[in-house]
């Protein structure tokens, strides 16, 4: 009653109509209908991250496509010459990665190249070439050592006795070339780093070359012995042949133990002859065969870590002792204009540079077969040159065992690796999502039964199914999909068909069956696309799945393998797939790593991006986020 009174009191001229002389019309949409797949492309390219991953992982499809069809030459021919070289790539080399160098370690040193001045030494250059080590990046560690090497310097030398015998004579390895006299005394020093209760060190020399030999110095306490051979022998002139140690014990396991023996002139700083370490461990026994041994501890082993240049060592001088006169005089015309007029007979020919062919050492001898000469050339070749190598290569995933290129292989094993992927993923997929549609729509005893099969299917050993399959069609491709698909299919079955249980008492399902729908149509138009997310999450990562199961049944031989090949069509499919390059690849984990990482890496980015791709699709085709931003 009060608001009436209210709005009896406002003033009518305060209101006034607005349009009342327009007409107002529907307006027409102007924007144009979203389909279903239109909206989840929409959702789908929401996702940067998603978008990413799938553009990363058709670059490796569009890749492992095209780059084996340009450098089929580098994974197809074998080059023994190029075996496991490691990554060179261009521009990172110049920081120092990924150069083409590699680090050696703990290599033995030769002590005739140790600088004076420096005091470092090289490793034998028959192992490693000096010249393709990198200049300043050789150093030198001592590790302990109790071997004979000649690398092994310094520590003690021991002498035990053992049960056979309680005596045994031990002689210098050389002759001790120097005559004994009143005006060229001789100084003999014995250092004994340590000598049992029980032992004795004699001392043995000769008069003269038929002579017996004498004991001139018993030894019982561990210190430096000097001894004036002179005096020991008398004033007579005498000429020396060799000397002798002999040990003698009481008791077994009496023993000596040696620091040096050296024998220099009176007065002379550097003695004429030493021994330590290594030539005092290889004195030869003389008497008592069988009643010592002589051992050595506390040496130092002297070795040498550098960077080695193994490109420029492969691409060097090589030398083929057998190169067919065919493929010589051929070589020989293919480079006429480097390699001039060749002589009838171009052993020690001098050819001129930029020539393949660097020097002729030999021929064999001429052998007639079918009525035809045979021969072949012992020949130094220039293996870039001969290879046509203007330059040093480029292998940015290293080389293999056999000299083919690791980056091309990869490529080809991740094109065969996706194939029996797709192929056995499609046949799985195929049979699981038909197989349990049927089972969760129709439920009840159509559902126990196809469940209680599925069970039993999955139940079988795996090994099993291995073994009989394997015994049936033998290892290869064949065997390979038919395994991977023999219990592939029930996780998208079960998937599947707990979708089916999840939506197909909807109402929009029930109300479709209620105006007549078919079960085919109720199953593909209503029901599958609302769990279509799910489904296509766990197919998508049903590839990555089957091929790291390739991987492992190729690791154990029986998959495919070096040697296999198939074909599908007009293409011919090798026999290497990641899990064959993983397989070879753990062979050398130690001293080549790169043959197991570069695979690796490539199938970890497989899989990851397979798993965000999946992902991005799930929630695409949610219908129950469609419309969504």
């Amino acid at each position: 009653m009060q608001i009436h009174q209210k709005l009896d009191k406002v003033d009518k001229s305060s209101f006034e109509f607005v349009q009342r002389d327009h007409k107002i019309y529907d307006k027409k949409f102007e924007t144009k209908p979203i389909g279903y797949f239109k909206d989840a492309m929409i959702r789908f390219t929401k996702n940067k991250t998603n978008v990413i991953a799938s553009i990363i992982l058709f670059t490796l499809i569009m890749l492992s496509i095209f780059i084996p069809i340009f450098t089929s030459r580098n994974y197809t021919t074998l080059e023994p010459r190029l075996t496991l070289l490691p990554p060179r790539i261009p521009i990172v080399e110049r920081f120092g990665i990924f150069d083409g160098t590699r680090i050696i370690p703990g290599q033995e040193v030769d002590i005739s190249t140790i600088d004076p001045e420096t005091g470092i030494g090289l490793p034998f250059n028959t192992n490693f070439p000096h010249e393709f080590i990198i200049p300043g990046s050789v150093t030198n560690e001592s590790v302990p050592c109790t071997s004979t090497q000649e690398s092994c310097l310094g520590g003690t030398v021991r002498i035990t006795l053992r049960e056979q015998s309680l005596t045994t004579s031990y002689r210098t390895p050389t002759l001790l070339n120097f005559t004994l006299s009143q005006a060229t005394p001789h100084i003999l020093t014995i250092d004994l780093n340590d000598i049992s209760e029980t032992a004795t060190l004699n001392v043995l020399m000769r008069r003269d070359f038929v002579s017996d030999y004498e004991v001139i110095a018993s030894i019982t306490e561990a210190d430096v012995h000097t001894f004036n051979l002179v005096d020991l022998l008398g004033e007579s002139t005498f000429l020396s042949t060799e000397m002798r140690l002999q040990v003698v014990s009481t008791e077994i396991a009496g023993f000596v133990e040696f620091n040096s023996i050296d024998i220099r002139q009176q007065g002379a700083e550097d003695p004429q002859h030493r021994f330590e370490g290594r030539n005092l461990a290889l004195f030869p026994l003389v008497s008592g065969a069988g009643a010592s041994r002589i051992t050595r501890s506390d040496g130092q082993l002297l070795l040498s870590t550098f960077r080695f240049d193994p490109y420029a060592r492969a691409l060097g001088p090589w030398r083929r002792p057998t190169f067919s006169a065919e493929e010589f005089y051929a070589l020989m015309e293919a480079n006429e204009a480097t390699c001039g007029i060749v002589p009838t007979n171009p052993v020690g020919h001098n050819f001129p540079e930029g020539c393949p062919v660097l020097e002729v050492r030999g021929r064999t001898e001429s052998v007639i077969v079918g009525g035809i000469e045979r021969y072949s050339y012992d020949l130094t070749l220039d293996f870039a040159t001969f290879r046509g190598f203007d330059t040093t290569p480029f292998f940015f995933f290293g080389t293999t065992n056999g000299g083919r290129d690791l980056f091309a292989l990869t490529w080809v094993a991740l094109r065969t690796s996706l194939l029996i992927g797709v192929v056995a993923s499609a046949i799985n997929i195929s049979i699981g999502v038909v197989y349990g549609a049927i089972s969760g729509y129709y439920g009840g005893k159509v559902d126990i039964l196809m469940e209680r099969f599925s069970e039993i299917i999955a139940r079988i050993p795996f090994l099993v199914v291995l073994a009989i399959m394997v015994a049936y069609f033998g290892p290869g491709i064949t065997t390979l999909i038919v395994v991977l698909i023999v219990s592939g299919w029930i996780g998208v079955a079960s998937v599947t068909r707990t979708q089916f249980y999840r939506f197909k008492g909807r109402e929009y399902v029930l109300a479709s069956r209620t105006l007549g729908a078919k079960d085919s149509r109720l199953i593909f138009r209503h029901i599958l696309p609302n769990g279509i997310g799910t489904i296509i999450t766990a197919s998508v990562l049903m590839i990555p799945l089957v091929i790291f199961t390739e991987s492992t049944l190729s690791f154990l031989g029986f998959g495919i393998g070096h040697g296999q090949s198939f074909s599908i069509g007009p293409f011919e499919f090798s026999g290497v797939s990641i899990g064959v390059l993983l397989a070879d690849g753990r062979e050398e984990m130690l001293n080549n790593p790169h043959l197991t990482y570069f695979p690796a890496i490539i199938i970890s980015i497989l899989m990851i991006t397979f798993n965000m791709f999946g992902n991005a699709l799930r929630d695409a085709f949610n219908p129950s986020l469609r419309g969504s931003e």
